[in-house]
């Protein structure tokens, strides 16, 4: 529907140039419209005014540098030369920027005109400009939240599918990695930053396809609430890679852990129980399952967690010989609160405070 709206608004910018403009080409005004018209209101907006005034600056310029000193090779060069030049110095994004120069090689090439084509090659760019503001905001697309919905759920799945994995692969102590070899699950947990990134781009999308819309009211509502799913879901990722990390300094080395292997892996798949419960079953979308069942689950695996913990304590050594054991614990039952108030919390907001925090900690 983008490209049948743009390819009917570039042929009504053409014939509106042909019909009204008196230079000798009306092409300022489709080419506008086409670097206009992008696939959202709000970032049509957004770019339309720095590429409608940038084409009109790159031909008013143009135009009267090549009247000036006429077309030659030379007064080409310095022409996109300074075209390029003035180009940097302008505050604007790189595809506003570079209309300048764009529009400066287009007069350069059709060569000089009288002062009256050249004013009326920038009136074509703000027809055109025009034209491709209307092209969007007249009935533009409704948006749709089923891309953001599916990134969600790869998120999702990548984090539960890192916690099945270190539990997996945290066997028993018969092999013992080489010093500095990490386990397999290592990589897969710093690849969720990747994940992040799309599914913070899905929702950037999503956000912008709402803004400006008259067709997007409905959806403006839900945005907070998918911003503070995908927070929570950022602060989990961040607790997740640091259990990970702990857990590959704790297991298949020569200093033999104190918490049992067989023990992690218990609790392990207890959590991803309860993720399953809290963020739905890969697959699925993002939508917890019933309250009581999601507090059962996360009560049972907090005390298994807490009694692990005292297991340490109580074998006659010192604290500082347990660290790293209670250190890994201590994290997985970070997740799991971060779990339970992903479920719990509804649109109280409860806890994004302290994922926040721990979030931009992680990151630093």
């Amino acid at each position: 529907m983008l490209v049948l709206r743009l390819a009917i608004a570039v042929t009504v910018s053409w014939l509106i140039a042909l019909a009204v403009s008196q230079s000798a080409l009306g092409i300022f005004a489709p080419i506008t419209t086409l670097l206009v018209v992008q696939s959202s209101p709000w970032s049509t907006l957004g770019l339309s005014l720095q590429r409608i005034l940038g084409t009109g600056i790159g031909v008013l310029s143009a135009s009267l540098w090549v009247n000036l000193v006429g077309l030659t090779p030379w007064s080409f060069f310095l022409g996109v030369l300074a075209a390029l030049l003035v180009a940097r110095l302008v505050p604007w994004s790189i595809s506003g920027q570079i209309q300048i120069p764009i529009a400066v090689v287009f007069v350069l090439v059709l060569g000089p005109a009288s002062m009256g084509q050249d004013l009326w090659r920038v009136i074509d760019v703000v027809v055109g400009g025009l034209v491709g503001l209307l092209a969007v905001y007249v009935y533009p697309p409704r948006p749709r939240p089923e891309a953001f919905e599916r990134a969600l759920e790869s998120y999702r799945d990548a984090i539960v599918t890192v916690l099945r994995r270190m539990g997996e692969e945290s066997g028993d102590q018969s092999a013992v990695l080489p010093e500095g070899v990490s386990h397999e699950y290592v990589p897969a947990s710093r690849a969720l930053r990747l994940v992040a990134e799309d599914a913070r781009g899905a929702l950037t999308k999503f956000a912008e396809s709402a803004r400006w819309n008259p067709r997007g009211r409905s959806v403006l509502p839900r945005l907070q609430s998918d911003a503070r799913r995908l927070r929570r879901l950022g602060g989990m990722t961040v607790q997740v890679r640091g259990v990970c990390g702990a857990a590959d300094l704790l297991f298949h080395r020569t200093e033999p852990s104190r918490l049992e292997p067989a023990e992690f892996q218990r609790i392990v798949e207890s959590l991803v129980d309860l993720a399953g419960a809290s963020l739905g079953e890969p697959g699925a979308r993002v939508v917890p399952r019933a309250p009581e069942v999601v507090r059962r689950m996360s009560d049972e695996l907090a005390e298994a967690i807490r009694a692990s913990a005292d297991s340490l304590s109580h074998e006659g050594r010192g604290a500082g010989e347990s660290l790293e054991s209670v250190s890994a614990l201590g994290r997985l039952d970070h997740v799991r609160r971060q779990l339970t108030v992903f479920a719990l919390a509804g649109e109280n907001g409860s806890g994004d405070a302290d994922e926040q925090d721990g979030d931009e900690q992680g990151e630093e």
